[in-house]
């Protein structure tokens, strides 16, 4: 009898202790009315019923919430209506996301109006002093070749120059003056500094006779201003590089084949262009984020063409005065994926 008024006593105690578990646990569990469920920004399939950190990288989780989720479907569903019985086309909503304000401030979200802009390009080659004793040989025996007067040796010869990479324009020179040009191999007190600079194949079509430049040593400090003579004739298959000569305005005390720094800028004229930050590198494909009329954030496909810096020519895909998401775009990606059911929807 003792033994059962005991447990009795032990049970109406317990009573309240199960009561607050049973309450924290049922806290635990619920969610906010408008919360479908917490996911990682990083990792759209973590799903949580309750706030915390993600387990994969320990960022905090943030709230998915279910009107979002119901406009997606939405969005999703009406995808093919828009049509009436006559077969006119009503104008469609474009597909996308909407963020709200303080998300967007929360992930450093920037735009950029699409514009057409001054483009330009700037660039460093490597080259040294001139220095090519084969080439002071066959400027030699173009010279003898002229002397002699014989005409299929003098073509020879010319083509031989040129094979070599001097332009027309300085084997006529060559022809005019009789003299070939010592300077051009080895520095010589009072004259122009000559120098080799080597360019990658994919620069040449930028390049030509007479384009300005820079010449520095290589320590950065500039030398003197100068500009290109004439380009080789063929790539170099090893270097994948095609040479270019290069003169300087005035005469360098420098020794044969000292290293130099050639910097080049070249204007590229006015096109529609955005920042390369705005752009997101897909593999097969070039993608930005639009800011739609109705506020949506919504994915395009972009063709790039000329690359000028810290901006790409856009040649397909976007039009004047769209606005382009330039900085948390990652991270709009990552929220496109959780809104989206993890796939980014972008337009052609």
């Amino acid at each position: 009898m003792r033994n059962k008024k005991l447990k009795i006593n032990l049970m109406l105690l317990m009573i309240p202790f199960l009561l607050i578990l049973g309450l924290n646990a049922c806290k635990k569990d619920s969610l906010p009315d408008d919360v479908s469920h917490y996911t990682c920004p990083m990792h759209p399939q973590i799903k949580m019923d309750q706030p915390g950190s993600c387990p994969i990288c320990g960022m905090d989780l943030v709230p998915v919430k279910k009107e979002t989720e119901e406009s997606t479907a939405n969005d999703t569903g009406n995808e093919h209506e828009g049509h009436d019985h006559e077969g006119s086309t009503a104008k469609e909503e474009p597909k996308g996301i909407k963020i709200d304000p303080s998300r967007t401030q929360q992930i450093g979200l920037q735009v950029e109006k699409v514009g057409r802009q001054d483009l330009s390009k700037s660039f460093l080659l490597q080259g040294k002093v001139a220095h090519d004793p084969d080439l002071w040989v066959a400027q030699k025996e173009y010279l003898i070749a002229l002397k002699l007067g014989d005409h299929d040796l003098i073509k020879s010869s010319e083509e031989k120059l040129y094979f070599m990479g001097l332009s027309k324009e300085w084997i006529r020179l060559i022809k005019k003056t009789r003299k070939a040009n010592l300077g051009f191999h080895i520095p010589t007190p009072g004259e122009p500094t000559f120098f080799e600079a080597f360019l990658y194949q994919g620069d040449v079509s930028l390049l030509k006779p007479g384009t300005q430049l820079e010449i520095y040593d290589i320590k950065s400090r500039k030398l003197a201003d100068g500009s290109i003579r004439a380009l080789g004739t063929m790539v170099d298959l090893e270097s994948q590089t095609v040479r270019a000569l290069i003169q300087s305005k005035q005469t360098l005390d420098l020794k044969s084949n000292t290293l130099v720094q050639i910097k080049v800028h070249l204007p590229m004229g006015k096109h529609l262009a955005i920042p390369k930050s705005a752009i997101l590198f897909n593999g097969d494909h070039n993608m930005v984020y639009v800011k739609s009329n109705s506020g949506k954030f919504v994915g395009k496909i972009v063709e790039l063409g000329k690359d000028a810096g810290d901006y790409f020519e856009i040649t397909k895909g976007l039009e004047e005065g769209e606005e382009v998401v330039t900085n948390g775009h990652f991270l709009m990606d990552s929220e496109t994926q959780i809104k989206m059911g993890g796939q980014s929807s972008h337009q052609h």
